[in-house]
């Protein structure tokens, strides 16, 4: 290691930044630290797998967060509803995520039945690589279905408030009778 460090002290006064890096990396092949993430016999390649994994939940996170905070900046609930006026197919979600960490099921399920998908979609998304192709479009496919059918149902043979299709107060609907009656 002390060898990379004395090469890299070298570099630091080499004027062209690609040639130093290009030379850094063979050097670091050459010692079996870069690559495979060997050094001194341990394998660390797994390492930076888990973290590849972290970075993509963290940035997850992160649009998440974005996605939050400018809802709550705007005032606008739900972009689908306030256009349109009538309730997503995720409608609830949020609520029922945060009922399900307080350990409340009863309300979750009432604000949205399938708010159990959320934990796991996460853990997939993370493994997705593990998972084959054709898995990964079946799942896709029976998620949309079964969001589809709940949607529908709560939609029209359901008389609870988390979903509602009021048109007249979406955006559209507005905008069409303001410029055109």
């Amino acid at each position: 290691m002390s060898k990379i460090i004395s090469y890299a002290c070298f570099l630091s006064h080499m004027d062209s930044k690609t040639d130093s890096k290009n030379i850094l990396k063979k050097m670091l092949i050459k010692n079996k630290v870069y690559g495979n993430m060997t050094h001194a016999g341990k394998n660390f390649s797994w390492l930076v797998k888990v973290l590849k994994k972290w970075r993509e939940a963290g940035l997850l996170l992160a649009a998440l967060g974005i996605v939050m905070l400018i809802r709550e900046v705007s005032g606008i609930g739900c972009p689908f509803q306030w256009l349109t006026g009538i309730s997503c197919a995720g409608c609830g979600m949020t609520r029922a995520v945060l009922c399900a960490v307080r350990f409340q099921f009863g309300e979750a399920f009432y604000y949205h039945p399938l708010f159990w998908v959320i934990p796991f979609g996460a853990v997939l998304f993370c493994f997705r690589e593990k998972i084959p192709a054709r898995y990964r479009k079946g799942l896709a496919w029976i998620t949309v279905v079964c969001f589809g059918a709940v949607y529908l149902v709560r939609l029209f043979f359901s008389d609870h408030q988390v979903v509602v299709a009021d048109m007249e107060t979406g955006l559209i609907v507005r905008l069409w009778k303001y410029f055109f009656t």
